[in-house]
């Protein structure tokens, strides 16, 4: 089978430009002219976009498959397929309300009051996110309060730096600051560490592989096949030396109300050298597991527009070779 290009080199369809115009329009015409006019924009990049549409395709047949479900036909399947994509456009117009401090405390659900309780009040941490739901909706958890908390979510889009200048014109109080990184590095490290011994949160985003060392994976069952996840984030999540959450956030579609998700997912532990890969390896495994559930909970707010799976069986026999010399 050929290998399937990496999710980062999939040009955006959008930019910072675009955005900016999109959350003036917001601002005048509200968010139920937005929900009209996102039906049509959804349906053009779904339309046009075959190699997102193409991964999204293949993320619902396993989710069929994980729900022992019949295949669905042709004309079905590309119905739910659109629903992706009409469901994370949506998602967007949500954003704004979040960008623009609209979202509080009150208007979210809390799953597991324990843990959000232990996530707040307590200091510096690692929360382990994904690319399902709507995490950015969040801000309101750790925006205001006397356990207001600082959000610095790792990413790998060069604009952080000019998004987070927008963020800060359009809402000063916003809690979150976009991190750009490159080719991550100890000074990366050393920062990263800084803000968690301030007390703040450090955000990654597990589910997508590295941009400069893609073949750094581990294959570990997600829904119904293998799936290559990126062994960093949990190195990293391991180095910080403090406690690790899951958390993702999604959108009820009975009350129409975002429920967060919190979960205490590993605590500060001294590995050995030799141990360290073995621990990473279970973190994913965890983490994968926990992926597939929250997806069987809520399949349509998938924001993976790519071939999660890659379908690249030569990377995935180099990776279990690395695993048995080990």
């Amino acid at each position: 089978m050929s290998q399937q290009a990496h999710w980062s080199s999939i040009k955006e369809r959008g930019s910072l430009l675009g955005i900016r115009f999109l959350v003036a329009i917001y601002k005048v015409f509200g968010k139920g002219f937005f929900r009209v006019c996102f039906f049509p924009v959804m349906l053009y990049f779904y339309l046009t976009g075959g190699q997102a549409r193409q991964g999204v395709l293949k993320y619902w047949r396993n989710i069929e498959k994980a729900r022992q479900e019949p295949p669905s036909n042709s004309l079905k399947l590309q119905y739910q397929g659109f629903k992706v994509f009409l469901t994370f456009g949506w998602a967007i117009v949500d954003k704004f309300d979040a960008w623009l401090g609209k979202i509080h405390l009150a208007d979210l659900d809390i799953v597991n009051p324990q843990s959000y309780a232990k996530l707040t009040e307590g200091g510096g941490c690692v929360i382990l996110s994904t690319h399902l739901g709507n995490m950015e909706i969040c801000r309101a958890i750790f925006g205001a309060g006397e356990n207001k908390k600082k959000l610095n979510v790792i990413t790998y889009n060069e604009h952080a730096p000019s998004f987070n200048n927008f963020l800060k014109r359009i809402n000063p109080e916003a809690a979150i600051n976009f991190i750009h990184i490159d080719n991550f590095g100890p000074d990366d490290t050393i920062k990263l560490k800084q803000k968690i011994e301030d007390g703040e949160a450090v955000v990654i985003f597990a589910d997508r592989t590295s941009v400069t060392n893609p073949n750094s994976v581990h294959f570990v069952p997600f829904l119904t096949e293998p799936a290559p996840i990126a062994i960093g984030p949990f190195a990293l999540a391991t180095i910080m030396d403090c406690p690790v959450y899951f958390m993702t956030c999604l959108k009820n579609s009975d009350s129409n109300r975002y429920q967060v998700h919190i979960e205490d997912f590993a605590e500060p532990v001294k590995v050995r050298r030799k141990e360290r890969q073995a621990y990473f390896q279970q973190l994913m495994r965890k983490y994968a597991d926990r992926l597939s559930y929250y997806c069987l909970l809520a399949p349509h707010q998938w924001g993976n527009f790519f071939d999660f799976w890659r379908g690249n069986e030569t990377l995935q026999d180099n990776s279990s070779a690395k695993d048995n010399n080990q």
